[in-house]
């Protein structure tokens, strides 16, 4: 009992230092993008004015949203392969000393860049060609909403302050891990809402109280 509390106390201090690491990575990355933005594309004021700011913040809140529901229901529960098999691990370590090795989004900073590099190709090329005033917004948009889903997630497994309507959320998250249908969305469930409002009601009288 003992040895597997230590063992379980090294694998969170392991992991909090791979959550710190890769908001860091995503704070520079988003930033960095941004700052891309402001150099390849001639802004002029009136393309730079702060509801174009929001507009874009808002849209790349919305856009991580849908990301997250496509990435973990079409690449993470989908077929057999590699992403499928690892993500398979973090819901069968559930309440194990080996849980937090596999709550954080990736392992290495080098994941976290990818996804920010594969997400950035659309939203520049829409800004180079549409010349919209809106990359630099969704971009922080979209970093902010990486970090505290990363932070959000680690909580939800791992214990930590929630204000009330994160436990409403947690428990959401933990239906999906229950087996439930749907529940893609880990904190805020917008497209899981949108394709699986249907079957949550169907389901409703099986879920616990």
């Amino acid at each position: 009992m003992v040895d597997q509390i230590a063992s379980r106390s090294a694998e969170i201090a392991r992991a909090r230092r791979v959550k710190r690491v890769n908001a860091v990575t995503a704070l520079l990355a988003g930033s960095l993008l941004a700052a891309l933005v402001f150099g390849l594309v001639h802004f002029d004021e009136r393309e730079i004015d702060p509801p174009r700011l929001l507009a874009g913040f808002l849209i790349g809140l919305l856009y991580a949203n849908a990301f997250e529901y496509v990435l973990h229901r079409f690449f993470l529960h989908w077929g057999e392969g590699f992403l499928v098999q690892r993500h398979g691990l973090h819901h069968d370590t559930a309440g194990v000393p080996e849980e937090p090795r596999y709550v954080n989004f990736a392992t290495s900073p080098w994941v976290v860049v990818l996804v920010f590099v594969l997400n950035a190709v659309p939203v520049l090329a829409l800004e180079l060609f549409l010349h919209a005033g809106l990359a630099a917004g969704i971009f922080a948009g979209f970093t902010l909403y990486f970090i505290a889903y990363e932070e959000i997630h680690w909580r939800f497994h791992l214990g930590g302050w929630l204000p009330a309507w994160l436990r409403a959320a947690r428990t959401h998250h933990m239906l999906h891990h229950g087996g439930f249908e749907g529940r893609y969305n880990v904190f805020l469930p917008i497209f899981d809402w949108i394709f699986h409002r249907g079957a949550w009601k169907q389901s409703s009288l099986h879920e616990p109280r």
